[in-house]
């Protein structure tokens, strides 16, 4: 006589038995939904003797295992927050329009004998199956304009520095330029594939003498007067003002290799200041 040996535990569904210790798939079949985390007790088939013998001798297996079904997108991983709700291509990749690709993650719990066991997740298989049979994949939300400014913002953009001269006289129209860094790279954001570019847009010169000016360009290094300076009085001996320039940047993104979309302005970094002293020009007497 065959006993039935292995005994499922699932979060929504009744005490199930399988006929055998390898009947992994009827145990996932009972699996339905994508967060289930089924507890599978391996028992081996034994006939009724040999259980008896069995019993008598000490208690069976009590090793445990956790499976989760997840989809089969990078980052999507049992120890992510949130991992079961993502999406990408490969979820929707299958031959059938009614199929999701998936993941099932397994982690051994409890050794034979009951000890908590260290395991770590592993994926057992990857397949595209209707999402009834193991559980609809939570749909992925629409990403957002806002969505791609904060990761933009997270990222962060280098703060430009305003490049001077030594020192400058008063009454001199003095040049100045800046070198701001342009950003051209991958993210994902919310399981979205997003390329962005962001390039300066704009620039806010303050003086140190309570001016600011305004402009579409960084300037360039003397000879050009795109960007210059007067300034009217000197700092006092050991002293200088402190000028800095801020620069707004407008950014472009693509989502999974579709049209670029436009965001003007969408952040502006202050720079850090830059130390100028304004000296007086003397006369000076030189002999014919």
């Amino acid at each position: 006589m065959t006993l039935l040996s292995s005994t499922i535990y699932a979060a929504t569904l009744p005490i199930l038995s399988l006929a055998g210790p390898g009947e992994l798939s009827a145990c996932l079949a009972e699996a339905t939904t994508s967060t289930a985390v089924i507890r599978c007790q391996d028992r081996h088939t034994e006939t009724l003797d040999a259980q008896a013998a069995r019993m008598l001798q000490g208690p069976r297996s009590q090793a445990t295992f956790s499976y989760l079904w997840l989809p089969a997108c990078p980052g999507a991983l049992p120890t992510v927050e949130n991992a079961s709700s993502m999406s990408c291509q490969a979820v929707t990749s299958c031959d059938s329009s009614t199929e999701v690709r998936q993941s099932l993650w397994a982690i051994q719990l409890t050794d034979e004998d009951g000890t908590p066991a260290r395991g770590a997740w592993q994926v057992l298989f990857t397949e595209c199956t209707a999402p009834q049979e193991v559980g609809l994949v939570a749909q992925q939300r629409a990403l957002t304009t806002q969505d791609v400014i904060t990761a933009l913002r997270r990222l962060g953009v280098p703060a430009a520095t305003v490049e001077a001269p030594q020192y400058t006289l008063v009454n001199l129209e003095t040049t100045f330029f800046t070198r701001p860094e342009t950003i051209d790279r991958s993210l994902t954001i919310i399981g979205y594939t997003v390329d962005v570019q962001i390039a300066p847009s704009s620039y806010r010169w303050s003086w140190g003498d309570g001016t600011t000016t305004s402009s579409r360009t960084a300037g360039q290094p003397y000879p050009s007067k795109d960007v210059t300076h007067t300034y009217l009085r000197a700092t006092d001996p050991n002293s200088s003002v402190a000028l800095r320039v801020d620069v707004t940047y407008a950014a472009r993104y693509r989502v999974d290799g579709g049209p670029w979309q436009t965001i003007p302005d969408v952040m502006t970094i202050p720079g850090p200041p830059t130390d100028l002293p304004v000296k007086q020009a003397a006369a000076v007497l030189v002999a014919d």
